[in-house]
C-alpha cells in the first residue's frame, strides 16, 4: 500500500467533544518499558557516537499520553541514581525516544546503563523504569590489530572440477597468556567471509554463517562478543574456523588474493584507558580444516560441503594441539573498506524438523522427505557406514525423481567420507541449501528416520503480528507467507531464493516489503538492507543494480528503484527519518538517470540499460512460456513505475523540507501523467495496450488516467479480474503487489477477498492445494519452489481485514488508522500487531447484521477509526452511546462511514451494519 492520504468526502460533523468513557477518574499506573536502541538489534558494540534510545509506555488507564520524560545514563547500575555519565533532566515531549547529544562523550569499549522516567498528561510521574544496557564498540582509531588471512592465497581450490570446484575452509589459532582476567573482556571481529570463534575449546555464541552479508569490497561488519567468562589466568587458546563465503573474486574485488580476511581485537576498559589484550597478528597459525566448500558459489551452482570424517579433530581449538601441520598466517594490509558495527539481528537456527518419510529411488539411493521446504542445514548420523565410504547428498525442493524440465537440486551437493567408528555425523557449517528432500547415495541399507534432522537458518526476526479469521484458507496463506519469508532472510538481507541465486533482488524485495513489518520485528533488518543498497549505488552515474548487497550487472527501474520505497516504509512504520536522509541523494541521482531515458513521456527501451524487466513471470508469460512481456508492455510498466518513484521522492522531500526538490518532482509527475494516456491508451479496445490487469492497474495506481476516464478504466480492471479471469490474477512480479495496492487504496476489498479465496490456478490457494509449503517462483510452480516473487499477501490481512495502518502524518504509530474491511464471507477476524509504541489489536465478529469490534490502542498513541455506519447514533462504545466528534465520510466506493478518534486503551464497539 502506498499509504498516502486520500481526499475522502466529508458529509457532516456531529457529536460532542469526548468519549464519556474517558471521563472516568484517573488512577496512576504508568511505566516506561521495552527499552531499546532504535534501528539496532541488541545493544552490543555500537559504533554510533549518538545512539537513539527508545521506549514505550505501559499504563493501566485509558487515554494515557506521555507529556514529558527524563533519561539518565551511568557507568554502573548502582551509579544510576547519581547518573555519573549524563542525565537529560525533564524534557517536555510526547516522543518516546531520545538521541543522546553528541556532547556526551561515550567511551569505546564501555558498557552503559540507562533508565527512563515519564510523566503523563495529568502530571503524574512514573518511577524510574527498568534498567537497560548498551556497549560502545571499537571505533576505527581504537584498532591496533592488523588484518590476517589463511596461509595460502586464493586459488581454484583443492580438488573438484570446473563445475564442482572445492575450496578449503580453515582452522586458525593463537595462544594467549594472561596474568589475570579483567572483569569484562570484549572481542570485536570483522570477517570478510564466515567464521566461528572458540575460546579454550568452547564455542562463543551459536550463530551460523556469521556475520551477515555485505558488499564485502566496500563494507565489513564488526561483531562484538563477550568472552571474559571463558578466559582464564595463564594460557588460553583463541581459535577460529573460517571460510570464504561470498568473498570470492567473481563476486567481489578480493584484497591481496586473501580470503577469508579477518581482523579481531580483544579489549577491556580500565577507567579512561582502553586496553588491548590480544588481536590478529603474525602469532596466529593456520591449517586446512577437514571440510571444503563445493561449487562455484554463483547462479545455480552453490554446491555444498565436502567433509572428511577421517580427519575429524577437536584438538585444533584446544590448549593442547600438535602443531606439525600448522603454518603462520599471512598478515596483509588493510582492505579499502568501511567497517561498521553489525546492527541487524544475527542468523539463528529457527526451527528443527525431523525426517518424515524415506523411500528408495534406486538400488542404494534413498530420498528423505522433511515435510516442508526450508533454507538451512542438515545433521545426519551414519552409525553403520564402513571406513572410507563416501556418502553423497543432493538437496531438492521437489522430489528427486519429479518430472521437471529443470534440475530441482540446483547442483546443491554435499559429500561425507566416513571414519567408520559409529560416530560419523555430517553437519553443515559454512554452506546451506534450499530444500525439502535429500537424496542419500552410498548406504548399504535404508536409513533410519531418527538419524536425520533439518534446521531452518534465518535472520533472528521475532514475530510481531498474529492473524486468524473464519476463513481457514486465509490462515494458511498467512502461515505460508510467514514461513516463506523466514526461508528468504538469511544473512541480513531478503533474497529471491536460497537454492539457485541467493541474491537480494529489488523487485522481489518490494513484493515482500508490505508483509515484513506486520509479520516480524524488521526495523534493524530493513535498515541494514537499505545501507546495502546505498553501498551498491554509484553516485557518479546514479546507477542502482538489480541486487544488493551482492552487485548485479543488470539494471531495471523496478529493481534498483526499491531504495525510495524501502526508506519510506521505515519512516512510516518506525519513524526513521534517518532512512529518508540517507536515501534521498541516491533516489535523486537514480531518478535523474531514469528520467534521461524518457522521450516524449515514455521510458524507452532503446535508451535504458540492456536488462529492462517489466512485470516478471506473470501467469502465462513466465519463464518457459515463450510469451514474455513485449517491449511496449515493459515501457508502459516502467513509465508508470517511474511516476511512482517520483511520487515517493516528493513524499520524502516533503518530510525533509526539500521544497525545491518537491516542486521539481511535482512538475515531472504532472508531465508524465499528462502524456501517459496518449502514449499507451488504445481507443479501439478501450484498454491501455492490452486487456491484462497490470497495464490497467499501474496507470490507475499512479494517477495517470485522465479524470474523465478513471471510472471507465477502473470498471474495466475489475471486469478483467472478476469476469475475464473469474477472480484470478494475471499479474507477475512486482505487478501483483501494485495491483493489490491499488485495489486496497480504492476500497475494493471484496475483489481482493475473491482473489485471496481462490484455490485454482493462478493463486496462493492453488499453491497450497498442490502441496506447497513455501511460495513458488511462478504461479504454475515452474522451477523454484522457495521464492519471493509473490511473497506479500499477508499484508492485506492486517491492513485490509484488520485495518491496521500507519498514518504518514504521524509516523511510527504515534497516531495510526483503524479501518477494517468488514467483507461479506467472513464471520470473524482476530489480529494483533506489536508496533514500536506497543501492541495494537483489531478483532471483529459478525452476528447477523450486528458487528462487534474490539480495538486496542497502545498508551501514548491514538487512532483514527472508521466505522461503516450511516447513523452515528447506532454506534456504541463499551455499551455506551458514542459521544465524540464524528465525521461522516464516504469511502472511495461511495459507502458512508463514521470517522472519529479513539485514545489509548481497549475499546469495544458495536453497531448494526
Amino acid at each position: 500500500m502506498k499509504l498516502k492520504h486520500k481526499d475522502i468526502p466529508v458529509i457532516r460533523f456531529i457529536g460532542s467533544l469526548m468519549l464519556s468513557t474517558v471521563l472516568l477518574s484517573h488512577t496512576m499506573a504508568i511505566d516506561p518499558v521495552d527499552l531499546n536502541i532504535a534501528r539496532m538489534d541488541g545493544a552490543s558494540g555500537i559504533d554510533d557516537p549518538a545512539p537513539t534510545l527508545r521506549w514505550s509506555i505501559r499504563a493501566d488507564d485509558n487515554d494515557i499520553r506521555q507529556a514529558a520524560y527524563s533519561v539518565r545514563i551511568a557507568s554502573r547500575s548502582e551509579r544510576l541514581p547519581k547518573a555519573d555519565v549524563w542525565e537529560s533532566g525533564r524534557i517536555n515531549s510526547g516522543r518516546s525516544e531520545m538521541t543522546i547529544p553528541e556532547s556526551v562523550q561515550l567511551l569505546s569499549g564501555e558498557r552503559y546503563c540507562w533508565q527512563v522516567k515519564v510523566w503523563d498528561q495529568h502530571g503524574e510521574a512514573s518511577d524510574w523504569g527498568e534498567v537497560a544496557h548498551f556497549t560502545i564498540g571499537l571505533q576505527e582509531d581504537d584498532w591496533s590489530a592488523g588484518w590476517m588471512a589463511p596461509p595460502a592465497v586464493i586459488d581454484r581450490g583443492s580438488g573438484g572440477n570446473d563445475e564442482t570446484p572445492q575450496r578449503p575452509t580453515w582452522w586458525m589459532r593463537r595462544m594467549v597468556k594472561l596474568d589475570a582476567v579483567p572483569d569484562r573482556v570484549a572481542l570485536g571481529i570483522v570477517c570478510l567471509g564466515y567464521y566461528e570463534l572458540y575460546v579454550n575449546g568452547e564455542r562463543v555464541g551459536d550463530e551460523p554463517l556469521a556475520p551477515s552479508v555485505t558488499k564485502l569490497d566496500k563494507r565489513g561488519l564488526c561483531v562484538t562478543h563477550e568472552i571474559g567468562d571463558i578466559l582464564r589466568p595463564g594460557e588460553n587458546c583463541i581459535a577460529l574456523a573460517c571460510a570464504s563465503g561470498w568473498y570470492l573474486p567473481h563476486q567481489f574485488k578480493v584484497h591481496e588474493k586473501s580470503t577469508p580476511l579477518i581482523r579481531l581485537q580483544a579489549y577491556t576498559r580500565n577507567g579512561e584507558k582502553l586496553q588491548t589484550l590480544f588481536g590478529s597478528d603474525a602469532e596466529w597459525q593456520g591449517r586446512k580444516a577437514n571440510r571444503s566448500i563445493i561449487g562455484q558459489w554463483k547462479w545455480n551452482n552453490f554446491g555444498g560441503e565436502a567433509v572428511d570424517g577421517r580427519l575429524k579433530s577437536s584438538q585444533w581449538k584446544e590448549l593442547e594441539c600438535p602443531t606439525e601441520e600448522w603454518r603462520s598466517v599471512r598478515v596483509v594490509s588493510a582492505p579499502p573498506i568501511e567497517v561498521s558495527s553489525r546492527t541487524c539481528p544475527p542468523n539463528r537456527i529457527g526451527e528443527k524438523y525431523k525426517a518424515e518419510k524415506v523411500r528408495e529411488l534406486s538400488k542404494g539411493v534413498y530420498e528423505i522427505d522433511f515435510g516442508r521446504c526450508l533454507a538451512g542445514m542438515v545433521r545426519i548420523r551414519f552409525p553403520d557406514v564402513p571406513r572410507d565410504r563416501k556418502i553423497t547428498m543432493r538437496f531438492f525442493d521437489l522430489p528427486a525423481d519429479f518430472n521437471s524440465k529443470k534440475d530441482q537440486s540446483y547442483r546443491q551437493l554435499s559429500t561425507y567420507i566416513a571414519r567408520g567408528d559409529g560416530t560419523d555425523v555430517f553437519e553443515n557449517k559454512f554452506n546451506y541449501a534450499g530444500f525439502r528432500y535429500v537424496s542419500i547415495e552410498g548406504l548399504d541399507a535404508p536409513p533410519a528416520l531418527e538419524n536425520f534432522e533439518a534446521m531452518l537458518v534465518e535472520t533472528a526476526l521475532d514475530p510481531v503480528g498474529s492473524f486468524r479469521c473464519s476463513n481457514e484458507l486465509f490462515n494458511r496463506i498467512h502461515e505460508l507467507n510467514a514461513h516463506t519469508i523466514r526461508c528468504l532472510n538469511l544473512g541480513g538481507y531478503h533474497v529471491d531464493c536460497p537454492q539457485r541465486e541467493r541474491n537480494g533482488y529489488g523487485a522481489d524485495g518490494q513484493t515482500a516489503m508490505p508483509a515484513y513489518p506486520y509479520l516480524f520485528d524488521s526495523e534493524a533488518f530493513l535498515h541494514k538492507w537499505l545501507v546495502d543498497w546505498l553501498d551498491v549505488f554509484e553516485p557518479e552515474t546514479g546507477r542502482i543494480s538489480h541486487t544488493a548487497p551482492i552487485f548485479h550487472k543488470a539494471e531495471s527501474p523496478a529493481w534498483g528503484g526499491i531504495v525510495g520505497p524501502l526508506a519510506w516504509q521505515q519512516y512510516l512504520f518506525y519513524g526513521n527519518r534517518q532512512a529518508l536522509e540517507l536515501a534521498f541523494p541516491a533516489v535523486k541521482a537514480n531518478l535523474q538517470r531514469l528520467q534521461s531515458w524518457v522521450r516524449d513521456g515514455v521510458l524507452l527501451k532503446e535508451l535504458a540499460a540492456p536488462k529492462f524487466h517489466g512485470d516478471w513471470v506473470a501467469s502465462g508469460r513466465g519463464m518457459g512460456s515463450n510469451n514474455g512481456p513485449t517491449w511496449p508492455m515493459k515501457e508502459l510498466f516502467n513509465t508508470a513505475y517511474l511516476i511512482y518513484l517520483w511520487q515517493t521522492y516528493a513524499d520524502m522531500g516533503g518530510v525533509l523540507g526539500e521544497t525545491g526538490e518537491v516542486a521539481k518532482a511535482e512538475m515531472v509527475i504532472a508531465s508524465l501523467q499528462e502524456s501517459f494516456h496518449g502514449n499507451f491508451f488504445d481507443e479501439e479496445s478501450g484498454y491501455y495496450l492490452i486487456p491484462e490487469q497490470a497495464y490497467q492497474a499501474m496507470p490507475l495506481w499512479v494517477g495517470a488516467v485522465p479524470a474523465d476516464k478513471r471510472d471507465e478504466i477502473h470498471s474495466r480492471l475489475i471486469d478483467l479480474i472478476e469476469k475475464k479471469r473469474d477472480g484470478h490474477l494475471d499479474t507477475g512480479l512486482p505487478g501483483t503487489t501494485f495491483l493489490l495496492d491499488y485495489l486496497e487504496d480504492s476500497d475494493n476489498h471484496e475483489t481482493i477477498y475473491t482473489i485471496m479465496n481462490k484455490e485454482t490456478y493462478p493463486s496462493w490457494g492453488y499453491m497450497l492445494a498442490q502441496g506447497a509449503t513455501t511460495i513458488w517462483e511462478q504461479w504454475n510452480g515452474y522451477w523454484s519452489q522457495i521464492h519471493s516473487c509473490f511473497a506479500g499477501p499477508a499484508s492485506w490481512f492486517y491492513t485490509g481485514l484488520a485495518g491496521i495502518k500507519p498514518d504518514p502524518e504521524h509516523p511510527g504509530f504515534e497516531e495510526f488508522v483503524l479501518k477494517p474491511a468488514f467483507v461479506e464471507g467472513l464471520d470473524y477476524v482476530d489480529a494483533t500487531y506489536r508496533s514500536i509504541r506497543g501492541s495494537i489489536g483489531s478483532s471483529w465478529r459478525r452476528d447477523g447484521k450486528s458487528i462487534q469490534w474490539t480495538v486496542t490502542i497502545p498508551s501514548n498513541s491514538s487512532a483514527t477509526v472508521y466505522v461503516p455506519c450511516s447513523d452515528p447514533k447506532a454506534i456504541q462504545v463499551d455499551n455506551r452511546p458514542l459521544s465524540q466528534d464524528t465525521e461522516a465520510v464516504r469511502n472511495l466506493k461511495g459507502a458512508v462511514m463514521q470517522r472519529f478518534r479513539l485514545p489509548s486503551g481497549t475499546w469495544k464497539l458495536d453497531w448494526q451494519k
